[in-house]
């Protein structure tokens, strides 16, 4: 019977983690980016206050009115990436950047979340499959990113098919360094570009639901 309760409570956790993330998140950003819209629109007549109420459009609200500070985050950052994909924007995040080159604490932690995040965005671009390679010694196998085939004639007198994978690093994916591998000597493995970036980042905590497949083809990556 306990087994059964503690086998729901596991199912359960991480739905109620979630949510109450999410929950956390939200009244965090509404308190914050509502109280100063609120304040706003106080001073400029919008709104009134009555006591403890704000009355906006006939409707009292209790200490802000809420809701409206999270749909305003998200038009600012419609905006902000609407200005970032043209040449100027561009170049202005191109310029904070460089700033906060000069920080040495921010510097690292800007350089990191980026990249982090610039793999999960571009993945399907960047990684084409996850791959296993038999690294750094033999029976030991390290979890990899399928990049591209090999070309050039650097390998060309081995006589062996070469391909791109790249061997990322726990907890950041996009930190490693780029092997070519024989592809007789790769496992490809049938998972999702996203799986394999959780099981990087979390240092194996969060377990794929990975199935070895014959090294014999490489699968193409899906259309964006």
């Amino acid at each position: 019977m306990w087994q059964r309760v503690f086998a729901g409570f596991m199912v359960l956790l991480p739905l109620f983690v979630t949510v109450y993330l999410l929950q956390l998140v939200f009244f965090m950003v509404d308190r914050a980016v509502g109280g100063w819209l609120t304040e706003l629109m106080l001073t400029t007549g919008l709104a009134s206050r009555q006591g403890e109420l704000v009355w906006f459009l006939g409707v009292p609200f209790h200490g802000h009115i809420p809701v409206i500070g999270v749909l305003l985050l998200l038009l600012i950052l419609l905006l902000i990436g609407g200005i970032a994909r043209t040449p100027v924007g561009r170049h202005v995040f191109s310029m904070v950047e460089r700033l906060f080159g000069f920080i040495p604490v921010a510097r690292g932690v800007y350089s990191t979340v980026q990249q982090v995040s610039q793999a999960l965005v571009h993945e399907r671009s960047s990684f084409k499959q996850v791959v296993l390679v038999e690294y750094p010694r033999k029976g030991v196998y390290t979890v990899g990113f399928l990049t591209g085939e090999s070309q050039g004639g650097a390998l060309e007198f081995t006589g062996k098919e070469y391909v791109n994978v790249f061997l990322s690093k726990s907890p950041n994916p996009t930190n490693g360094w780029l092997a070519l591998v024989p592809r007789s000597e790769v496992t490809f493995l049938d998972m999702s570009i996203e799986d394999g970036l959780k099981f990087v980042i979390s240092g194996g905590v969060v377990p794929p639901k990975e199935r070895l497949s014959e090294p014999t083809a490489l699968i193409q990556p899906e259309e964006s």
